[in-house]
């Protein structure tokens, strides 16, 4: 009897426990659960959404699962803006110009060092595996390259890494890019035959007489003509682009950068400015927290519409089986050996409770495959659990969120070497230089938006003279590979904001001295700075 009663405590305890860790981590577990019922309802539907015969009932039924996450998307992009706009200057802000300094070249530095070794570790995995080595090239050979390098860098600074032209601009992009469902046009669908009969014959459903020939006086020939599906003008194909790429992410972090360390610079003056851009960044925050309860049904939703909208599932995942094991391969070690070892050489702690506490951006990150809008998630979580500094995580974060991209420079040096191997293209020595360089600068200025590393690896594939004809067959599981490239590069913001400040903590504590000893509330670090021309001015008459 004793045995049973400790039996049914040790039950109750057990229960307890995971009640109570189902509701402490609840988000986490309603964002699992929403990308695990998002695949499960892809896969269930997969075959009835494909066998409707009319393409636009298809399409808009594809549309109508994926509308959910449609608005969780365009939630997130919304706050985009005045996030990295009112974070980066807070930050900014509230550091003197030589702490900025030090801290942007120490994040820099590192943000490059982990984009490096992540397409040095690809680059290794895929000559090593070689998963193109068994597919048969027909046909298929190296084109010209019918762009220059030296154009593509130009042209990658020119729209991202310089201040943005119109800053309005960019508010109207952002609110008013895609917006319109875009259509495209089919003819329809027709089954033509023959019936031959002595008596005029009686038409089915859908079934109309195209032309009649009578054979020796006797017998009708005619020609039927029945519709499957009728044409249209409306099937569905998405939702509309603006043509200039939308907001230029990048460019807003480097004006916001400069506004802030002006701010900084101005002292007393510029409090008003401060103290608004900090009660926005607040406010961002708090919409964020509200946005992040609906995130599990967008989620659902958008991972669902991808695996309804597949033709064949098992077939495309075969066919690159071996590809996405290398690309996952990779990212597993980047993830789990190469940033924890970075972070425990600098910081003598324990990397996966980090790691840990980022749970809720990175099940964000895979769900919405966008680091930009994971970014809210992501200040959130490492402020909140990991208890980094703000004016590290709200000035290093947005900067990682457009520059550092670990997953994706990857996933671009991956593929350009698979399609080499594909067409049997032999790379030189200097063509894997010219691809890892490339891969991390275009990885460096590649937008945080989903399926972003999909465009730019036809940059890597130009600037080595790659045929471009193979990429549709990675782009076949790209939103695939997305989520997982996205989650690798959140996790690498946050090992990287959690290095710097522990290297910047002397920095900091030189500047939380200097504010106290000043008693001022934004003063830049320098006591012998001259007063103001009315602070002379007043003394003197004293």
């Amino acid at each position: 009897m004793a045995n049973k009663f400790r039996v049914a405590v040790g039950r109750g305890k057990c229960c307890r426990s995971c009640f109570g860790f189902v509701l402490r981590n609840l988000l986490m577990v309603l964002l699992a659960l929403g990308a695990a019922v998002g695949f499960l309802i892809g896969a269930l539907v997969n075959k009835p959404v494909q066998g409707i015969v009319s393409p636009e009932k298809r399409a808009t039924t594809v549309m109508l699962i994926g509308f959910p996450g449609e608005l969780l998307m365009n939630m997130l992009k919304v706050i985009i803006l005045p996030l990295i706009v009112a974070s980066l200057i807070t930050a900014v802000s509230q550091l003197d110009s030589r702490s900025t300094g030090r801290i942007g070249r120490r994040a820099l530095i590192i943000y490059l060092t982990t984009t490096l070794s992540a397409v040095i570790l690809g680059m290794i995995l895929v000559s090593s595996i070689r998963p193109g080595k068994n597919e048969e090239a027909e046909g298929s050979a190296a084109k010209p390259n019918p762009y220059r390098n030296l154009d593509s860098f130009l042209d990658l600074i020119r729209e991202n890494w310089s201040f943005t032209s119109n800053l309005c601009g960019s508010v109207v992009a952002l609110v008013s890019s895609a917006k319109k469902t875009q259509y495209r046009t089919d003819p329809g669908k027709y089954e033509v035959y023959n019936v031959s009969s002595k008596n005029p014959m009686s038409l089915g459903k859908n079934e109309e007489i195209i032309h009649t020939m009578i054979y020796n006086a006797t017998i009708n020939i005619t020609t039927v003509s029945k519709e499957i599906y009728p044409s249209s003008n409306t099937i569905p194909i998405g939702v509309g682009t603006n043509p200039s790429g939308g907001m230029n992410i990048l460019g807003l972090a480097v004006f916001s950068i400069v506004f802030g360390i002006v701010l900084g610079r101005m002292r007393a003056k510029a409090n008003p400015l401060k103290k608004f851009f900090s009660a926005l960044n607040d406010a961002v925050m708090i919409l964020v927290t509200l946005i992040m309860w609906y995130a599990p049904i967008g989620i659902c939703s958008l991972i669902a519409q991808r695996v309804a909208s597949m033709v064949d599932i098992g077939g495309e995942l075969r066919r690159l089986a071996l590809f996405i094991a290398t690309v996952l391969a990779g990212l597993s070690i980047h993830a789990f050996i190469i940033l924890p070892l970075i972070f425990f050489a600098v910081r003598k702690t324990n990397p996966f409770i980090f790691m840990y506490g980022m749970k809720d951006a990175l099940m964000t990150a895979f769900g919405i495959s966008s680091s930009a809008a994971t970014l809210p998630t992501t200040i959130r979580c490492i402020e909140q659990n990991n208890k980094v500094d703000p004016r590290i995580s709200k000035f290093v974060l947005p900067l990682g969120a457009t520059v550092n991209m670990d997953g994706t420079a990857l996933y671009e040096a991956v593929a350009a070497i698979f399609i080499a191997q594909l067409n049997n293209y032999d790379l030189s020595a200097g063509k894997f230089i010219a691809i890892c360089v490339t891969a991390t600068a275009i990885a460096i200025g590649a937008a945080g938006i989903p399926s972003a590393g999909a465009v730019t690896t036809i940059v890597v594939l130009q600037a080595v003279s790659l045929p471009l004809d193979d990429i549709g067959l990675i782009l076949a599981v790209d939103w695939f590979m997305d989520r997982f490239r996205t989650t690798v590069n959140v996790l690498g913001d946050s090992i990287v904001a959690g290095v710097v400040e522990h290297l910047s903590r002397d920095d900091l504590k030189n500047h939380d001295d200097c504010i106290r000893s000043t008693d001022e509330i934004f003063p830049p670090c320098n006591r012998d700075e001259p007063k103001e021309p009315d602070e002379i001015a007043i003394t003197t008459r004293m």
